[in-house]
């Protein structure tokens, strides 16, 4: 599930010259203050200076030239070990900056209409641009987008095979920046802790975690019964929805109409608590009287089911017993 990733060694070697680094990869260009260069190790950039040397890419890239398909943990060392043979530094031994979880779902639908279902949760920014739908916060960044089409735009599709390739790909990525890594683990984790069941396993938590938080909208919230409205608060919580359904209504009563606010008084502060109450009430109620969509369910299938697969038929699984001694949770 590791994509791209940011590297940074900052522990340099014995005798280590960046002018022999960067020789070793195909050379970019060389910095006009003469302290450093740039190039590219199997396309992907590589930074050697006197101070650090730096790899920033997509690994699955690396290896297969696009990102349609997911590595292996033993892939990820393998790629991080050649790389570090490669430039003769030990690249294991550097600091990941920035980490990219991700995969790829084969859907029923073209991926735009599972994207319309899902909305930001508590704290996250929602944002559409260029087909792809953005929530994210100062830790990490979620996004969907059609991952057929972005690879035609780059260029990466496979040469061969590509006519075997699902029409509908739909790809759910978490980046993790420095910040939102060091929360979790509690300092800096290096690349050959990428490979570790314990980092990578707690990664995958947090990317599933990220999608079950995220808002799921209503089907179609016109398509009701009128006996779901047991009194005239019920009609009012089915307005709210209907409307949510277009717009994150709690983000923009926070951070539109609260937040520029003309002539702001104490007593807003009351006001904007009530109403986002009420928002909040009438999305409970909404889950409870308008189903889920199909969509929606065929989505969170999915995703459940390649978790399912991956933690019990692939090798970067995990046993019961590697479960308890990896996490000490208890028995």
């Amino acid at each position: 599930m590791y994509d791209k990733i940011k590297l940074m060694l900052y522990d340099l070697p014995t005798g280590y010259d960046w002018q022999t680094v960067l020789q070793r990869t195909v050379v970019k260009d060389y910095f006009a203050n003469g302290t450093g260069g740039k190039g590219y190790w199997l396309g992907r950039r590589v930074i050697a200076t006197e101070t650090y040397v730096s790899f920033e890419g997509s690994l699955p890239k690396c290896l297969w030239g696009h990102n349609l398909k997911t590595l292996s943990l033993q892939q990820v060392k393998w790629l991080i070990m050649k790389l570090s043979k490669d430039l003769g530094v030990p690249m294991y031994k550097a600091v990941v900056e920035s980490a990219e979880f991700a995969h790829n779902f084969s859907m029923t639908e073209p991926p735009i209409m599972y994207m319309q279902k899902l909305d930001a949760m508590k704290k996250f920014r929602p944002n559409e641009w260029n087909g792809t739908k953005y929530i994210e916060d100062e830790e990490v960044r979620c996004k969907f987008y059609d991952k057929i089409q972005e690879a035609k735009k780059k260029r990466e599709l496979p040469k061969y095979g590509r006519e075997n390739l699902p029409r509908n790909l739909l790809r759910y990525e978490v980046t993790f920046s420095t910040k939102g890594l060091n929360r979790l683990f509690g300092r800096d984790i290096v690349a050959e802790e990428l490979w570790s069941k314990q980092v990578f396993w707690t990664l995958v938590a947090e990317w599933f975690g990220y999608y079950e938080d995220m808002v799921k909208l209503p089907n179609d919230c016109w398509d009701v019964d009128y006996h779901i409205f047991e009194s005239a608060k019920d009609f009012a919580k089915w307005c709210i929805c209907i409307a949510n359904a277009d717009q994150n209504l709690s983000y923009y009563v926070k951070h539109v109409l609260f937040k520029l606010r003309a002539n702001p008084q104490p007593s807003d502060r009351v006001l904007h608590g009530q109403i986002q109450k009420k928002i909040q009430e009438a999305l409970e109620w909404g889950k409870k009287h308008l189903t889920l969509p199909n969509l929606t369910l065929e989505l969170t299938g999915k995703i459940e089911q390649y978790l399912a697969g991956l933690l019990e038929q692939s090798a970067d699984g995990m046993s019961v017993a590697e479960e308890r001694r990896i996490f000490n949770t208890a028995c």
